[in-house]
């Protein structure tokens, strides 16, 4: 039989369990509040590590970009010094001419020795297949370049030929008014290399449109120049990003490449390019899978006058 005291006692060890627990249940959030924190402030501080390495990585990049950027800067002039003399180029426009892109080309040909380019061409695109079938029908020894279905990469071929070639100029003469868009220069003179730069864009593919007669002539102008066994190089500036980039249009027909030719290590790249040394893709961007210039070889020692 229970009595008041079991009661009693019954009440002050549930009481007694109670106190216990809430004793217990503090200290250990206690620990775990002082674990958390614990925890927290050393990430934070992991955190704040991290980006102290970070920072310092990038000030080591930029100190090393700014270094190589002096030393090209201050090497640039000895490494360029009659790199092209007493040799002529020619810069060729698959579409219309890109100011700041012939600037730097014209700048890189001067600054080797060469001097202006030997000749200058845009190619006025797109290309009128009916205008041009029309002028080679009109030309007997042309005729057999017409009627193609509107490809037109033989007679491109043939004409990236005859641009390496200073004694038949038949094609260029008979065809500039539906070919030419700006010549400068002179086509008298042999020339030992080119330039090319792809200034013109296919219509998006979205509006169904195409250009057959532009793709194949282009195609076949610069597989001309390239057969001719001279110097074959595309250039762009660092700008030319995303559609705009043009070096996959070169790496896919065998060219080789400058992306950054507005800069002093891409003008240095293109000289060693056109005085013939290894081909290959170069540059600043992801596309340059060669570096940044093709490996400095000595000036021959009749260029240096040695």
């Amino acid at each position: 039989m229970f009595t008041w005291r079991y009661h009693v006692a019954s009440l002050a060890a549930v009481f007694l369990a109670l106190a216990v627990g809430i004793l217990l249940g503090v200290a250990v959030s206690g620990k775990v509040s002082d674990a958390t924190e614990s925890f927290e402030e050393a990430e934070r501080d992991r955190l704040r590590q991290d980006l102290r390495d970070a920072n310092e990585s990038l000030d080591f990049a930029n100190r090393r970009r700014d270094t190589a950027e002096a030393l090209i800067e201050s090497a640039y002039p000895a490494l360029m010094d009659r790199r092209l003399e007493g040799r002529r180029f020619i810069v060729v426009f698959l579409g219309p001419v890109q100011g700041d892109v012939r600037a730097a080309i014209e700048r890189t040909l001067a600054d080797a020795g060469s001097g202006r380019p030997g000749q200058l061409i845009a190619i006025d695109t797109p290309i009128d297949g009916q205008e041009l079938d029309d002028a080679l029908d009109g030309d007997e020894e042309l005729a057999s370049f017409a009627d193609r279905d509107g490809d037109y990469s033989e007679l491109g071929e043939a004409l990236g030929r005859e641009l390496f070639n200073a004694e038949e100029t038949a094609l260029w003469g008979s065809l500039t008014g539906q070919l030419v868009e700006e010549r400068a220069g002179t086509n008298s003179l042999a020339v030992e290399g080119a330039v090319v730069v792809r200034s013109w864009q296919p219509p998006a593919r979205e509006t169904g449109e195409e250009s057959p007669a532009t793709e194949t002539l282009l195609d076949g102008l610069l597989e001309g120049l390239s057969a001719s066994g001279f110097p074959v190089v595309g250039a762009e500036t660092l700008s030319a990003l995303g559609e705009e980039s043009q070096i996959d249009f070169y790496r896919d027909r065998g060219v080789s490449s400058i992306d950054n030719v507005d800069t002093l290590s891409g003008r240095l790249a293109l000289a060693m390019l056109l005085a013939g040394s290894q081909p290959g893709h170069y540059g600043l961007k992801d596309s340059a899978t060669d570096g940044v210039a093709p490996p400095i070889e000595p000036v021959p020692e009749e260029a240096s006058g040695g």
